[in-house]
């Protein structure tokens, strides 16, 4: 007696295009100048903020070529070997390519500032899509939320059992 059951197609929510930037590769990311940034940024202004937490302020920006991209400025933290931390920790999320995770698209690192560059993504993040929904807008129904809890899991799997070095 043999059991057979046909598995549905994977679904997938939040996907980044797969369009090659001539610009990023695995391993040989773009490093951004400060300067690319201010202007992208508006100087950091404030109006650009898309999100905070502990690690610092996430920022719209558009580049010189017209693209949107949402850069993360680090909270300051002048430790011994800091620099190379950083470098480490950019090598290590450059390396992790996955469907289901937002790639680092380049950097941008001075004595006094690191920065993150990740494409922008106009539907925001996973938690606002989840919490930070307008009254106007109904509450995602069960099956989205599934898709995402999904995709989600596949990406920590990805970071924690496939991705090397593991993250």
């Amino acid at each position: 007696f043999a059991w057979w059951r046909r598995r549905k197609p994977q679904e997938f929510f939040f996907d980044v295009p797969a369009e090659e930037d001539p610009e990023v590769h695995l391993g040989q990311l773009k490093r951004f100048s400060l300067r690319e940034l201010q202007v992208a940024t508006d100087s950091f202004s404030n109006k650009n903020i898309l999100g905070r937490g502990g690690f610092g302020k996430v920022y719209k920006g558009r580049l010189a070529d017209g693209s949107l991209v949402a850069v993360k400025r680090l909270k300051e933290e002048r430790t011994p070997g800091g620099e190379l931390q950083f470098q480490t920790e950019v090598e290590m999320i450059s390396m992790a390519v996955h469907r289901n995770l937002l790639r680092l698209r380049g950097f941008c690192m001075t004595p006094t500032e690191r920065l993150l560059v990740y494409p922008y993504m106009a539907n925001g993040s996973v938690a606002s899509c989840l919490r930070e929904r307008p009254p106007s807008q109904p509450p995602l129904d069960w099956p989205t939320r599934k898709r995402i809890a999904l995709g989600s899991a596949r990406g920590l799997s990805y970071l924690h059992d496939h991705c090397d070095p593991k993250i």
